[in-house]
């Protein structure tokens, strides 16, 4: 059976979806055949990235969601499966980034990291998990990075947010395991995203966004930064049956940024 027939008529919610890596996540994922919930805060650009998946054969929606109000993390799950009748997938790849000294990590910065990256992937995995079950099963794939094992000290925050994360997902792996509900983790390594530029190009430091960038990417270890694709495929894989077996898995997708 191929991949698409596999995932007919299964529902996907892809949170974060509105650019950057999560936006590939959706595109790919609906190729593959699924149902995707695009969401993010941007809504002229999420409705629009639904409506072109959507006019190229597959089926998609926009939800709007700030990952940062507990409240916003259940409405997305329940509208999801109000407008599908069902959840199979969620993949929590919403998250901030911001570049702070340790002196500069204030505890606003810190609390709005840790409301978007930990607090807000768990409550939606925790509103999915009843539907997943519902399924006989499911998939929840959360975005990290390699920063919790190399991060200087202007990610801080970042990376301990990351850090927790990565044992989220180690703890809801085996709790769910007598539910078949698969939990995976992918270490992103470097990629150049709309955001990545922008962030860089805040900060004078690091150089020009872009220049700075394709100098990055010259020195990496496999001689290039990762893309957006590269991560999809690796989440396509982690959802599909052939990834049935593979569940507290930290599948790392970093060209070798870390090993």
């Amino acid at each position: 059976m191929q991949a698409k027939e596999q995932c007919q008529h299964k529902v996907c919610v892809v949170t974060g979806s509105t650019g950057g890596i999560g936006e590939g996540i959706a595109r790919r994922l609906a190729a593959e055949g699924f149902s995707m919930v695009v969401s993010g805060r941007r809504r002229a650009k999420g409705e629009e990235i639904a409506r072109q998946i959507t006019n190229q054969g597959s089926t998609a929606c926009f939800l709007p969601a700030d990952m940062a109000d507990p409240e916003a993390c259940l409405r997305l799950i329940e509208a999801a499966v109000d407008r599908y009748g069902r959840l199979d997938v969620l993949v929590n790849n919403a998250g901030i980034f911001p570049i702070a000294e340790i002196r500069d990590t204030t505890a606003e910065i810190w609390d709005r990291v840790f409301a978007i990256n930990v607090r807000g992937p768990f409550l939606c995995a925790q509103a999915a998990i009843p539907h997943l079950k519902e399924q006989g099963g499911g998939c929840i794939v959360n975005i990290g990075s390699t920063t919790p094992f190399r991060a200087g000290g202007d990610r801080v925050a970042y990376a301990a947010s990351k850090g927790a994360l990565l044992f989220i997902t180690k703890t809801l792996a085996r709790a769910l395991l007598g539910d078949k509900i698969r939990v995976n983790w992918v270490a992103v390594g470097w990629v150049a995203t709309e955001g990545e530029i922008e962030l860089r190009s805040q900060h004078a430091s690091s150089g020009i966004g872009q220049e700075f960038l394709d100098k990055v990417s010259a020195e990496a270890p496999l001689g290039r930064l990762e893309t957006v694709e590269d991560i999809a495929a690796g989440v396509a894989y982690l959802v599909s049956d052939e990834a049935s077996h593979v569940t507290g898995c930290e599948l790392n997708i970093s060209g070798g940024l870390w090993i």
